[in-house]
């Protein structure tokens, strides 16, 4: 440092290197302040884009709640099983109570019918306001509308055909031995399981057949003219199961096979239901 460097310090009353440092730190703090301040205070403002009155009335119908079509609620009470159209109606209650007394036994249903303009109305004119849009349902609900009957049609028809096959499987109504009539089930009679081919029913038919044939049993008398029978109609049952079809088939045939099953279904029920009145 120079000596009329100095001589300016002395003058201040500061020493030379400590007085220094100082001043170059306040410097840099002193431009750091104003750079923030200028980043900070003196940005320019964002342009905001101006709304104009057509957007907030979009956005304000966007935000409504929407009105109720009384079309799409008559299209929703179509299924009596399920009151869809108190859902629809925010009627959470009343859908409740509809469905587990199965619309008051059906009472509920038919007022429905006759009520449903006034649901409808009650629900715009309380949560709705004058100018809501509709819903857009309707459109979707027709689409959909015809796949959902199309389902269910399908659905009771799958129902008819397989539900005899069902019971007698998980063997809550054994409809071979109700077919066969006999005491007990064709194959434990034969003694052969349930996925026998036609040559081992044979087999076993003739095995029993030995053993209970009356001329091989002198003086059995009745209990083997009962055996015999009960043997001849499980091996004629269990040749009807495993034959092919026949070729001429028709389905009638068909139909007359399923209406059989069903028969010995609602027998097995009449005999249980006979048994709980005794």
């Amino acid at each position: 440092m120079d000596d009329f460097t100095e001589e300016i310090f002395q003058d201040l009353g500061l020493d030379d290197d400590w007085d220094v440092q100082q001043i170059l730190v306040g410097t840099i703090h002193v431009v750091s302040i104003i750079v923030i301040c200028r980043l900070c205070c003196c940005s320019k403002p964002v342009p905001t884009v101006p709304v104009t009155d057509q957007q907030q009335i979009e956005a304000a119908s966007t935000s409504m709640q929407k009105q109720k079509r009384l079309l799409t609620s008559y299209l929703l009470w179509l299924n009596p099983f399920f009151p869809a159209h108190h859902l629809y109606l925010d009627r959470l209650a009343h859908a409740m109570v509809a469905f587990w007394t199965l619309n008051f036994v059906g009472v509920g249903w038919v007022l429905d019918g006759f009520l449903m303009r006034f649901y409808v109305r009650g629900f715009n004119s309380q949560r709705c306001a004058p100018d809501a849009p509709y819903d857009d349902s309707r459109k979707k609900l027709l689409c959909r509308l015809p796949l959902c009957f199309v389902g269910l049609l399908l659905l009771g028809l799958g129902a008819v055909v397989y539900i005899p096959t069902v019971l007698h499987h998980l063997q809550v109504v054994d409809i071979d031995r109700i077919a066969a009539q006999t005491q007990v089930n064709p194959y434990e009679l034969l003694e052969i399981s349930k996925s026998a081919s036609l040559q081992e029913a044979k087999a076993a038919y003739r095995s029993k057949s030995l053993q209970w044939h009356p001329d091989r049993n002198p003086g059995c008398g009745r209990e083997c003219d009962d055996k015999m029978s009960e043997i001849t109609k499980a091996y004629d049952l269990i040749k009807k199961r495993r034959a092919p079809a026949p070729p001429d088939r028709t389905w009638e045939g068909w139909f007359q096979d399923l209406a059989q099953d069903w028969k010995h279904i609602f027998e097995v029920l009449g005999q249980d239901r006979a048994k709980k009145e005794e």
